[in-house]
């Protein structure tokens, strides 16, 4: 489950859910969820299945060399799965070509953003962005926001929902925090195997602990006063508060945890359980607060 991305499925998934929730007070369409959950394991056993290091560090490296037949025939599936629902379904062509410019924009940035973490440095030598420290991660993030907030609200909406509310975007900055954060936190799995490729993360660049204190701690703490502002001066729900500060509580937990040495499934399990937590929190909070229409 962990190594053929079902996981990360799930958690985009659910993140979705939590998004039409929260913004839309709607449930998001059986299709919308399918697209979101095969778009993610599409793009993630890519990432993966293109990984050569394998024995010394990386035993998901390891499962992917050994299950490349099924893998290939598997992605040929669900990319033509995938494709039939966007097109068939979600009508997303005819959506996208009704979005203001400025949403299209950032549609467009989010897929260049996607296609060069993996192929910038196949096209330009001296462009990587999985060796450019904080905007690896800064990428990660984005793309992320993009796909559980934004496409999710754009398609549910067919494309009229308004980002310009205040109430929105602070919870994308939110959820763009959270993630953000997390990938920092991940890169700490991989930091000697990042360190014998030169592939200079914050981890490798830093350290672990400087990167607590100069990343995380403050990341974490913006995190916490976009909470205070949703529920002083937008009088966001004092559950949805109180959830707030929990993730954050978990988050600063989970960062003392991964700085002893785990194996990458209890890595999974504890930075990216994050993700599930927060997305069922949200989605519990919203379903029984009364507020679904």
């Amino acid at each position: 489950m962990l190594w053929s991305n079902h996981f990360y499925g799930i958690a985009a998934s659910l993140l979705t859910i939590e998004t039409t929730l929260l913004i839309l007070n709607q449930l998001p369409s059986f299709f919308l969820v399918a697209f979101i959950y095969i778009g993610t394991l599409v793009y993630y056993t890519y990432a993966y299945f293109n990984e050569t290091s394998t024995g010394l560090y990386n035993e998901r490296s390891n499962w992917y060399q050994s299950n490349k037949g099924y893998l290939r025939i598997r992605q040929v599936f669900l990319i033509l799965l995938c494709f039939g629902i966007g097109v068939f379904k979600l009508q997303l062509i005819e959506i996208f070509i009704l979005l203001p410019i400025g949403l299209k924009i950032i549609l467009c940035i989010a897929v260049l953003v996607t296609l060069l973490y993996y192929y910038a440095h196949k096209i330009f030598k001296r462009v990587n962005l999985r060796n450019k420290g904080l905007l690896k991660s800064m990428s990660i993030a984005w793309v992320w926001v993009v796909v559980c907030f934004i496409l999710p609200i754009v398609i549910k909406s067919q494309g009229k929902y308004n980002f310009s509310a205040h109430y929105a975007l602070l919870h994308l900055l939110q959820l763009y925090l959270f993630i953000l954060i997390l990938a920092i936190l991940f890169d700490i799995k991989d930091i000697n195997r990042d360190n014998d490729e030169n592939i200079k993360t914050l981890v490798a660049k830093y350290g672990i602990k400087p990167i607590m204190y100069i990343f995380i701690f403050p990341l974490v703490l913006v995190y916490l006063w976009v909470a205070f502002f949703l529920f002083f001066r937008l009088h966001e729900s004092f559950v949805y508060f109180l959830t707030s500060l929990l993730i954050s509580f978990l988050i600063v937990m989970v960062s003392y945890l991964v700085q002893k040495r785990k194996t990458i499934h209890e890595n999974i399990l504890l930075i990216d359980g994050l993700i599930l937590i927060k997305a069922l929190l949200g989605i519990l909070l919203m379903l029984f607060a009364g507020k679904l229409t």
